[in-house]
């Protein structure tokens, strides 16, 4: 041990240098004391060398399952913080459970009506489908939703403008294109046509 040539308490000799900042440091002789010091071999402890960092499996499968829960939690609070045009039902159709087939031409070509439109991880909406058919499900819960929707409000559903179509008609009949044609439980079947529809 050595011992602090200011206040006499035993320092340890790699210590020592520190103790005369931390404790000395507006004492006169300190910074004469420091630069003698800092020239004896021994004063300054020796720093161990650094390992290599090592990760093991079992850590990269944390991480990554941390980053996985992360990223579902985001999806989930902003698909449920984002609002739906239609309620979200439980999927049984309890007031009633009705189809209505449409089918849209642009251009004289079918465009295909995307499956799962009004389905998401966390909700269902009245009116959705669930393949690449055409077919609308409409299937509200209670009475209070129990009404006659729209091929707009399917439209307003799937994010799309219903736009001005060229042609439309419901079971072969021709009828004034608008968003305001019901949709009724099958066999209603309607067209509408477009000169250019963008799915």
């Amino acid at each position: 041990m050595d011992h602090c040539p200011i206040c006499d308490v035993a320092v340890r000799p790699e210590n020592l240098l520190r103790h005369l900042n931390d404790i000395h440091p507006r004492h006169p002789d300190t910074p004469k004391l420091v630069e003698r010091l800092k020239a004896e071999p021994g004063r300054i402890a020796a720093r161990a060398p650094s390992r290599p960092l090592r990760v093991s499996r079992w850590q990269v499968v944390i991480v990554l399952i941390v980053i996985l829960l992360a990223a579902v939690t985001y999806y989930l609070v902003t698909n449920g913080s984002r609002s739906t045009p239609l309620a979200c039902i439980s999927g049984s159709g309890r007031a009633y459970h009705w189809h209505t087939q449409l089918t849209i031409v642009s251009a004289g070509n079918p465009v295909t009506i995307p499956a799962d439109i009004g389905i998401s991880f966390t909700c269902m909406q009245i009116l959705h489908t669930h393949d690449t058919s055409g077919l609308i499900h409409i299937e509200p819960d209670t009475p209070e939703q129990a009404r006659v929707y729209t091929v707009g409000d399917f439209f307003n559903v799937w994010g799309k403008p219903f736009g001005s179509p060229t042609r439309m008609t419901v079971n072969g009949t021709a009828v004034a294109p608008g968003p305001t044609v019901g949709l009724y439980n099958t066999p209603e079947a309607i067209v509408i046509e477009y000169a250019s529809f963008t799915p």
